[in-house]
């Protein structure tokens, strides 16, 4: 199996760096255009650039800033012994105006007693410090907490849709252009329609193709499942001896661990339907099984059993089904 991590990730290597390369209803950018003048919280589904801009507003305006994956790093001691640590540190290297930014990201997953020792930590350094944090699921967010921050809603209404779309076609152009692809008008519009607003997925898929050795992509292409994780799904339905699989995912994903199980709820599916379509039928069982996995990884000290148990579960279901 090919090492797919080799290089830089695509989803990294063309993250936005600054306002300007954000693809952004108008509105979002407005907001932004003084930097972060309070806490904000940023919501949607998955994939609307929420951290990329997170991120791409620190740049822009020279902001110390450190970044937390709040879904993994959930303890009430990350407030204690890093955020504080940061909030309350003085730097020579931090921007004139003094002010540090602390971005959470996938709010969502922290502890009760996580969002209690965040409320008291934001009103202390409130003077010095601005909190940027992102959810998927706004729900999960106690009103409490939702309340601290200026929420901003990264769904696009109809009319966002059209001219974010034809960002978004630009983009791909773009990027298969900086690659050495070459990528047919039909395949290029196919490709955003199926994916749109996730351009995680499309980047993911563009990686998938250049991994492929794919230098033109058709529509026949963008028929075809191809993506970066194609090979966790091979295996998946493959009959290569348990210890060799293990190998291969410790090797390659141990530090991917939220992605690998993100995609085996997303990409994967896509992948059945495309692929394997006489497993359709356990695509319920697949997804019930996957959620049960995410929902655990934040009680598993070692997150990468999380992601060898979740593939062997699935794997499971797959091969042994009658």
């Amino acid at each position: 199996m090919k090492n797919i991590l080799a290089d830089t990730m695509f989803v990294e290597k063309y993250r936005p760096k600054n306002l300007n390369e954000l693809i952004l209803p108008e509105r979002i950018k407005k907001k932004l255009a003084n930097g972060v003048y309070q806490h904000l919280l940023f919501y949607s589904s998955p994939g609307t650039g929420k951290t990329s801009t997170a991120k791409a507003v620190c740049e822009e305006f020279n902001y110390a800033y450190d970044y937390i994956n709040a879904s993994n790093e959930t303890s009430v001691d990350v407030i204690r012994e890093r955020i504080e640590k940061w909030c309350a540190t003085f730097s020579l290297m931090d921007n004139a105006s003094g002010i540090k930014v602390v971005i959470l990201d996938e709010l969502d997953g922290v502890s009760d007693q996580f969002n209690k020792a965040l409320k008291a930590t934001m009103e202390r350094f409130q003077s010095t410090s601005r909190f940027i944090a992102t959810t998927n699921y706004i729900n999960k967010i106690p009103d409490n907490v939702q309340s601290r921050f200026e929420l901003i809603n990264f769904d696009f209404t109809d009319d966002e849709e059209k001219e974010i779309f034809r960002g978004y076609v630009k983009r791909v152009y773009d990027i298969c252009k900086a690659e050495g692809m070459e990528i047919e008008k039909d395949a290029l519009v196919e490709l955003v329609k199926r994916k749109f607003p996730d351009m995680r997925s499309i980047l993911n898929v563009l990686q998938g193709y250049k991994n492929d050795g794919i230098t033109k992509i058709t529509l026949e292409h963008v028929k075809k499942f191809h993506g970066v994780y194609k090979d966790v799904y091979e295996l998946i339905f493959n009959n290569v001896a348990p210890d060799k699989n293990y190998q291969h995912l410790v090797s390659e994903y141990s530090h991917r661990v939220d992605d690998v199980l993100a995609t085996l709820g997303n990409d994967f599916i896509e992948y059945i339907q495309l692929e394997k379509p006489t497993h359709i039928k356990f695509i319920p069982q697949i997804i019930i099984e996957v959620a049960k996995h995410q929902a655990q990884r934040v009680h598993v000290i070692d997150n990468v059993i999380t992601m060898l148990s979740c593939v062997f579960s699935i794997q499971s279901i797959v091969n042994n089904a009658k």
